[in-house]
């Protein structure tokens, strides 16, 4: 293994390395940088990483032998290298069984989800403390996270998927929410420039528009997700029923969202919600760019298993999943909420518990 997320869940080290883990025998842990952190950090053994060249003798690797990667992630340039070191070995795509893995949360993994979702929870009842009339979106994005950074948020994000750098939240107002992207999101927005194309920009918040405030809580890397709509006065009432739109699908989701049922039958319910309820051109975004998911696994990546969409992924006891039906007005703005749950033997549990109506200030 050498994406470091994927190092940290099984080592308990996210340095720069690689840990081997063998059929048989006990994992080891090959450290270029830091070997000092590396030794307080995990409880394996680790062993210098002086060069690739000489990693099958170091780790007894065998002849002919098959080795596992993380083909969804791991660059060329490691494959090649690798593979030089290997040359007679074959190898495999183990990303898929690692993100089934880490899909289930242990009891650890969700104290610090809950820790999270109460991080969150706070961060969300400082905004209308700080929204103003002519602020933008990227000042009141500051606002909050530097309320979440003094909370002990880390203020950094991980997100799995190539060339996606995500910022710890999407804050935007008005017509600006539904500006679409490239990011496997529902929302988009204008980003502060070409380089950075999504996210808060620099439009000012204006009254009675809907202010579309999605964002994570973070402890010691481990995530909870959640939107909320904030407004200042009121927003036009076919807006309103939106939202609240929303949140009923929500609700429908979470009822069903127990252990035995699948991604794909709680997608094709909050389409059939969506469809019953009159927003089904615009939920998930509008027609010919619709996201194709309602809700995500959160744990160490914001992007993780299962996927609430067309797929088989299992829904099991202990997921934490973020479940997000967001109607999307292109020209007007985005109307949804979003809470993170953790599945469990008699039904899906809130963390993210707060207000579910529209926070007008």
């Amino acid at each position: 293994l050498f994406q470091a997320v994927d190092m940290c869940y099984f080592s308990g080290t996210a340095q720069d390395g690689l840990v081997y883990i063998p059929r048989d025998g006990e994992p080891i842990i090959m450290m270029k940088r830091s070997l000092v952190r590396a030794k307080e950090e995990s409880p394996l053994e680790v062993r210098p990483l002086k060069n690739m060249r000489n990693l099958k003798e170091d780790l007894g690797i065998k002849t002919s032998a098959t080795i596992g990667l993380e083909m969804d992630v791991l660059p060329c340039s490691f494959y090649f290298r690798v593979n030089k070191a290997l040359e007679d070995a074959s190898f495999v795509d183990v990303a898929e069984r690692i993100k089934h893995i880490r899909s289930v949360k242990s009891e650890f993994e969700i104290k610090l989800a809950k820790e999270a979702a109460q991080m969150l929870v706070e961060g969300f009842s400082t905004v209308p403390d700080h929204i103003k009339e002519g602020m933008t979106e990227v000042e009141l994005m500051c606002r909050m996270e530097s309320e979440m950074r003094l909370m002990g948020h880390q203020g950094s994000l991980r997100f799995r998927r190539f060339n996606s750098i995500v910022p710890i939240g999407h804050i935007m107002s008005g017509s600006s929410a539904a500006i679409p992207s490239f990011l496997a999101s529902p929302t988009g927005g204008r980003g502060t420039s070409v380089v950075f194309p999504h996210g808060p920009g620099y439009r000012k918040i204006k009254r009675n528009e809907p202010v579309f405030v999605d964002t994570v809580g973070i402890c010691n890397g481990y995530i909870a997700d959640a939107t909320r709509i904030f407004s200042l006065g009121k927003i036009e009432p076919g807006l309103v029923e939106a939202y609240e739109a929303s949140c009923q699908i929500e609700e429908a989701i979470a009822r069903e969202m127990m252990p035995g049922r699948t991604a794909r039958e709680l997608f094709e319910l909050s389409e059939s919600e969506g469809a019953r309820l009159g927003y089904g051109d615009f939920l998930g975004g509008p027609v010919g760019s619709k996201c194709g998911f309602v809700g995500h696994g959160v744990g160490l990546e914001l992007d993780e298993y299962p996927v609430l969409a067309p797929l088989d992924h299992e829904i099991q006891e202990g997921m934490t999943i973020a479940v997000e039906p967001k109607i999307i007005y292109p020209g007007k703005g985005v109307l949804g909420v979003e809470d993170t749950f953790l599945t469990t033997s008699s039904g899906a549990l809130r963390l993210t518990e707060m207000p579910l109506e529209i926070w007008e200030v």
